[in-house]
Order: structure tokens, then C-alpha cells, then sequence
């Protein structure tokens, strides 16, 4: 991987960054438009700028607009939690997913709702506990590759282990707590599957919030410069001043608290935190983390939006009620990374 490839697209992140965000607010858009009712955007543009519509149509704009902002806000710490995985771990496979963060995060909120149901409204409680149990997932995934080698094909399938078996121990309390589980409505299940259909208001406020917090920490303390050094290897870090354990422990702070607060909320949602760096990185034609940290988190949030919007598509058209937005993702994503893995294996 040449210095050319990682640093030289630089000049196409402006061009790239307005059209994304013209891509973002087109989603939006098309997030608030369709659903069991369409409503045209002029109606929609309308009403969030004069607050002058019927009060059918400002009831079901009040709904989706929670649930786009939640789409959105999750896409992007995903995909940013992604691009900091992959960074640290040097290893493109790497996401949330895939090295298991996610399903121990959500191992962890499913046993604390299990022993006390009424978690589930204090969403503050319900971060803190995600972010414990992602970090303690991170923390395993990693020991168990560095105990098999430290490699990245190691840690990838350390990370399948590891979410394979908290994925098993999340279904299992599922199980054993039906009768538990029953009177916690469809909420449970949502966090299993992923779903926005269960969010709050205040879920907004909290999601921006842990993204502000993580893009503060990134930002202020120079990881993206860091991981750029990093990509050439623990010594080149070093010998350009980084403290590499340092930069290891910010990273997987991190990361928990973005996959965190979004399992908390929306649940268990794949793939995002893998697609979302790659297509940063291809369209922008380098790895330089300075661009792709802001370039996978639009990518994040379209993709999210999207697919959010797909799950209502089908209840309006169909009798089969709505999909978990992590099965979309899944559904997407995992083609992607069979993509992937063929074109890693012809590189």
C-alpha cells in the first residue's frame, strides 16, 4: 500500500462532502416521505418551515422525523465506529459487527432489562451499560487474538467467536424470560433484530450527544493524524512521536461508546460500520482518515435512512408488517463483504 494511494485524494473531499450531503438531505427527505401514507416533499418542506399542515400529516411528520433522525444519527457513529476499528486493527474486515462489540453491548443491556424491565425508560442508564458491555466485548476480541497470534485474520475470527457466543447468550434469555419478555411489548425484540420503530424523542438528543462527545475526542486529540501514522506500522507511530497504546485505549473508548449508545436505542445493527469506510474510501481514492473519518459517516447515515425507509416501504405495500432495519443491513451488507473478501483474496 503506497504513501500515493493512501494520502493522494485529498483534493476530492470537498466535491465529495457536498455531494454527500446533498445525497443526505435527499434521503431525508424521502425518509419522511413514505410510509403507510406518502406525503409530497413540498408538504413536507411546508410544515417543517411555516408549521402550517393538517394535524394528521404534522402527527405522522412528528413520528418519522424521530425515526430518520435516529436512522441518521446511528449510520454515522456505526460507520464512524467502523473507521476507527479498521484503523487500529489495520484490517479492512474489521467493524463493530464483525469483531463481536456490538453483540456483547447487547448481551449485556438484554440481561439488566431481563433482572430490571423499567431500564428501559431511563436511556441514559441503558448507554452506560451498552458502552460497558462493548468495551468488554473489544477488550476479549482482542485478547483472544493476541493469545492466536495477533494477526488480522485472527482477529476477525476472534471477533465471529465472540459475537457468535453473546449472540447465542442474547437469545437464550430471550428464551428462558418469555413470559418476561412479553410484558416489555415488541421492544425486546427490537433490540435483538435492530429496529427504529421503539425510539424516543429524547433518543435524538442522546445519540447526538455521544457522537459530539466521540467526534470531540477524536478531533481534539489528532486521532485521525495518529492512525494515519499507524497505518505504516506500531514503529513508524512511534518514531513520529504517537504513544501506540495510548491511541489503542482513545480508540476503543471510542468505539464503545458509538456502538453503545446505538444498541441501546435501535439495537443490534450490522454491517453499517463495515460498508460505510470501505465506500468512504473508494470514492475518495485514499485512506487518509483526516477525509474518510467525515466521508463514512454521511456514507453511514444515507445508508441507515435507506434502509430505514425500505422497512416501511414494505409494511405500506405488503401484509408481512415491518422488517428490523437489521435485517436490511444484514441483507446488504453481507453480499458486501463477501465482495470484499474475494477482491482482498485477488489483490
Amino acid at each position: 500500500m503506497s504513501r500515493k494511494f493512501l494520502f493522494s485524494g485529498g483534493r476530492r473531499f470537498p466535491l465529495l462532502f457536498l455531494l454527500l450531503t446533498v445525497a443526505l438531505v435527499a434521503s431525508l427527505f424521502f425518509s419522511l416521505s413514505v410510509g403507510a401514507s406518502l406525503i409530497p416533499p413540498e408538504e413536507i418542506l411546508n410544515c417543517l418551515l411555516t408549521s402550517k399542515c393538517g394535524k394528521s400529516t404534522e402527527l405522522i411528520l412528528s413520528i418519522r422525523l424521530v425515526r430518520t433522525c435516529v436512522a441518521a444519527l446511528s449510520g454515522a457513529m456505526l460507520a464512524l465506529a467502523g473507521t476507527l476499528v479498521q484503523g487500529i486493527t489495520r484490517n479492512p474486515l474489521a467493524d463493530p459487527y464483525v469483531i463481536g462489540v456490538l453483540s456483547t453491548s447487547l448481551a449485556t443491556v438484554s440481561a439488566v432489562i431481563l433482572i430490571s424491565p423499567s431500564i428501559l425508560v431511563h436511556r441514559q442508564v441503558m448507554i452506560a451499560i451498552a458502552f460497558v458491555g462493548a468495551l468488554l466485548g473489544y477488550i476479549l476480541t482482542t485478547t483472544i487474538s493476541l493469545l492466536s497470534g495477533g494477526t488480522g485474520t485472527s482477529l476477525v475470527l476472534s471477533g465471529i467467536a465472540v459475537s457468535a457466543l453473546f449472540s447465542g447468550v442474547s437469545h437464550v434469555l430471550l428464551y428462558l424470560s418469555q413470559d418476561r419478555i412479553a410484558q416489555l411489548g415488541k421492544h425486546y425484540v427490537f433490540l435483538l433484530l435492530g429496529s427504529t420503530a421503539g425510539v424516543l424523542r429524547q433518543d435524538v438528543t442522546y445519540l447526538a450527544i455521544s457522537l459530539a462527545i466521540s467526534l470531540i475526542i477524536i478531533f481534539v486529540l489528532g486521532i485521525p493524524k495518529a492512525l494515519n501514522a499507524y497505518l505504516f506500522g506500531e514503529l513508524h507511530a512511534s518514531q513520529l512521536g504517537y504513544r501506540v497504546r495510548t491511541l489503542t485505549v482513545i480508540t476503543a473508548l471510542v468505539s464503545s461508546i458509538l456502538a453503545g449508545a446505538t444498541v441501546a436505542v435501535v439495537g443490534v445493527v450490522g454491517f453499517i460500520g463495515l460498508a460505510g469506510p470501505h465506500i468512504a474510501r473508494i470514492s475518495a481514492g485514499t485512506s487518509d482518515h483526516r477525509v474518510t473519518v467525515v466521508l463514512s459517516m454521511l456514507t453511514g447515515s444515507i445508508l441507515t435512512v435507506l434502509a430505514d425507509s425500505s422497512t416501511r416501504i414494505v409494511s405500506a405495500f405488503t401484509s408481512w408488517g415491518e422488517l428490523p432495519l437489521g435485517v436490511v443491513t444484514g441483507m446488504i451488507g453481507a453480499p458486501f463483504l463477501a465482495y470484499l473478501v474475494v477482491r482482498g483474496s485477488r489483490g
